[in-house]
C-alpha cells in the first residue's frame, strides 16, 4: 500500500505543470535585436549603426534589423524605445542629442534621460557648418561679415530643433552676433538636400556626412568644431583657433536600452560593442566615413550623458531657448 502511494504521488508531481520561473529562459539574445534609429537614413547615427551592424550581429548571434524612425529632433525613437519591453531587443542607437540635448531644450518631453541604461558610446563625428559653392564668400570671415551687413535675411539648415546641429549653429551665432534664422529638418540628409538645393544659406551637421561635397567643391566648408585642423582638410579653420572654444559640440554616437533591462543583457550587449569596435573592417570604415572611435563602457557613456546635459541646461538658460 505504502509502496502505491508513493508512486501515486511521484506520478501527480511528473503531471503537475511547472512552477512559476521553473523553466530556464533562453539565453539572450535568442531572436533576432532592432537597432532603433531617431533620424532618417544619410545622418552620422544611421551611418555609425550601419558601420557597426555587420560585426555586433556576428559578435551576439542573431541578426540586428535597423530601423529609421525620424520625428522631432529624434524624440520620437526615443520616446518609442523608452516605452518599450527592458529585454534588450529593442536598442536605441542613437546621438548625444536626443538624450542631453533636446532632453534640456524640452523639460515636458516624454522621457528623460534616466529613461535609458548606457550601452556604450563608440564613434564621434565632428561638426562642420558649411555654405554652398558660388556664393558672395569663400571663407569665415567673408561670410560673418555678409552675415552682419544682412541680418534676418539668411538661414541654416539643421537636423531639427534639439539636434547638435541645431546647437552648433545657435552657439556659433551668439559667438559672433549674427541673425540668421533657422529652418528645421527632420534628419541630415533632408538638411543637406536644403543647402544643395539652394534653399538654406548654411547648414551645420556631421563632418563624415558633408565631406563628399565637400571634396567635390559642391560645398565649402567654413569652420569645424574639431579641436585641432583636421589632416583631410588642412584649409578649413576651427572654431576654437577663431577664439571661440565653446561653440564646438561635436556629435558622438551610443547605444541605449531602456532602464529596467537587466545588467546581464545591458553586459552582453557592452561586451559585443567592444569586441566590434576593435575589428579591423570596423575600424576602416570608420576611417572611410570620417568618423572617430571613442568608445565608452557603459558607466563612462552615463557619465558623459549626465555632464552633457548639465551643460546644455546652462547654455539653453543662456541662449533662452528651448520651452519654459
Amino acid at each position: 500500500m505504502r509502496f502505491l502511494i508513493a508512486s501515486t504521488l511521484l506520478a501527480l508531481a511528473l503531471a503537475a505543470p511547472p512552477a512559476p520561473g521553473a523553466l530556464a529562459q533562453p539565453a539572450y539574445p535568442s531572436r533576432p535585436i532592432e537597432f532603433v534609429i531617431p533620424f532618417p537614413p544619410g545622418g552620422p547615427a544611421d551611418t555609425a549603426a550601419r558601420i557597426i551592424q555587420p560585426q555586433m550581429s556576428a559578435a551576439l548571434g542573431v541578426p540586428i534589423v535597423l530601423i529609421n524612425k525620424p520625428g522631432g529632433g529624434g524624440a520620437l525613437g526615443g520616446d518609442y524605445v523608452a516605452k518599450s519591453k527592458p529585454d534588450g531587443y529593442t536598442v536605441y542607437a542613437t546621438t548625444n542629442s536626443t538624450l542631453t540635448i533636446i532632453t534640456a531644450m524640452q523639460p515636458d518631453l516624454t522621457y528623460r534621460p534616466s529613461d535609458f541604461a548606457a550601452v556604450g558610446s563608440y564613434l564621434t563625428d565632428l561638426s562642420v557648418i558649411t555654405a554652398k559653392s558660388g556664393g558672395p564668400w569663400k571663407t569665415l570671415e567673408e561670410f560673418v561679415e555678409h552675415s552682419k551687413k544682412n541680418p534676418g535675411k539668411l538661414s541654416y539648415g539643421s537636423a531639427g530643433l534639439g539636434t547638435v546641429s541645431f546647437f552648433t549653429m545657435e552657439l556659433f551665432k551668439l559667438a559672433y552676433g549674427l541673425d540668421i534664422t533657422h529652418v528645421p529638418f527632420q534628419g541630415t540628409g533632408p538638411a543637406k538636400n536644403a543647402i544643395m538645393g539652394g534653399h538654406v544659406t548654411v547648414a551645420s551637421s556631421g563632418l563624415s556626412s558633408f565631406a563628399p561635397l565637400i571634396r567635390s567643391g559642391d560645398l565649402i566648408a567654413l569652420v569645424t568644431t574639431a579641436p585641432k585642423r583636421i589632416a583631410a582638410f588642412p584649409t578649413v579653420p576651427t572654431l576654437a583657433e577663431k577664439g571661440a572654444p565653446e561653440a564646438s559640440l561635436n556629435i558622438w554616437m551610443a547605444l541605449f536600452v531602456p532602464a529596467k533591462t537587466p545588467r546581464e543583457v545591458v553586459d552582453r550587449l557592452a561586451h559585443a560593442l567592444d569586441k566590434t569596435m576593435k575589428e579591423p573592417s570596423v575600424v576602416a570604415a570608420a576611417e572611410k566615413a570620417g568618423l572617430i572611435i571613442d568608445v565608452h563602457d557603459p558607466a563612462g557613456t552615463a557619465k558623459l550623458v549626465e555632464a552633457e546635459h548639465e551643460a546644455v541646461k546652462k547654455v539653453v538658460s543662456k541662449l533662452g531657448i528651448g520651452k519654459k
